[in-house]
């Protein structure tokens, strides 16, 4: 945590929430100067609903900050399969379940969207009932949002590589969680591809990147894949994919936020989906 960090003064800052099956991520930033003020990582590995909201619910007693509700916006991100995407020019707000049950079943779960205006693309998603109430109770507020992981990797990416990269070739980023990774392809500011993959072994992970890189005509030898999330250059992925792949890089400091020394390379990398989120905050439903 940021010694910068003023817990009295929560109404100035950007609270972002990342719940998935196996974790719940925290960021907090301040939006007049950028920095990064804290972010956290709690292992929640409850498949069922309701023992991952009362696994959270414990740990909101034990960690009161989280609990404030005066905050200048809260942004929750989801991480599961249940999402689409669909062009910004053919979304109908009407139609957000129609979207999503030719790709998933969504029962009896809440449906939201987030429009991303700089890639002309709307996510759609849903997500378990149970577990958005219980935020909705806790943050009684007109500030609290909610988004797809997808959205806060598409728009971190965008984000990221607009402020890195000026190079014209498209560039495949890879975020690497526990049991799945995303992929994102960006060529300049134009959004070529996202979609999320489960895996289970390095070689799998890696046979999905070759993949979608055959798929979108893209050369090994010569464009990018840029690596971030529960990776480092000496985990097993790394290491096969350097025999296929010439250019391999990990994310860097995202040049939007700032960050002082506390915060290591390896833990911006594993936060970047979250750090990410309250980029998304304004374009999301409630």
């Amino acid at each position: 945590r940021d010694v910068r960090f003023d817990a009295h003064a929560t109404s100035q800052y950007c609270l972002a929430l990342h719940v998935n099956d196996a974790y719940f991520k925290v960021s907090c930033i301040d939006p007049i100067t950028k920095h990064c003020l804290f972010i956290e990582t709690f292992n929640l590995a409850y498949s069922r609903a309701y023992r991952r909201v009362n696994a959270i619910e414990q740990l909101y007693q034990d960690h009161r900050l989280l609990a404030n509700c005066n905050w200048s916006a809260i942004t929750l991100s989801i991480g599961n399969q249940q999402y689409t995407l669909i062009p910004a020019h053919l979304f109908q707000e009407d139609k957000v379940s129609t979207y999503l049950d030719f790709t998933c079943l969504i029962g009896k779960d809440a449906v939201k969207y987030c429009v991303h205006p700089c890639v002309n693309v709307v996510v759609a998603f849903a997500m378990d009932s149970l577990l958005l109430n219980w935020f909705k109770k806790i943050y009684q507020t007109a500030r609290l949002r909610t988004i797809h992981q997808a959205s806060s990797l598409i728009e971190g990416s965008w984000k990221y590589l607009d402020g890195y990269s000026k190079e014209l070739l498209p560039k495949l980023l890879v975020f690497v969680e526990n049991n799945h990774f995303h992929i994102v392809v960006m060529q300049g500011k134009k959004l070529l591809y996202y979609n999320r993959f489960g895996y289970t072994t390095s070689d799998e992970l890696l046979h999905y990147i070759l993949i979608v890189m055959r798929t979108l005509k893209l050369d090994p030898n010569v464009h990018e894949v840029i690596m971030g999330g529960d990776i480092t250059k000496s985990s097993l992925v790394h290491r096969k994919a350097r025999n296929y792949i010439r250019r391999i890089s990990f994310t860097q400091r995202p040049s939007h936020l700032n960050f002082r020394r506390i915060f290591n390379a390896e833990a911006i990398n594993s936060h970047f989906d979250v750090l990410s989120a309250h980029l998304c905050h304004q374009h999301s439903s409630h």
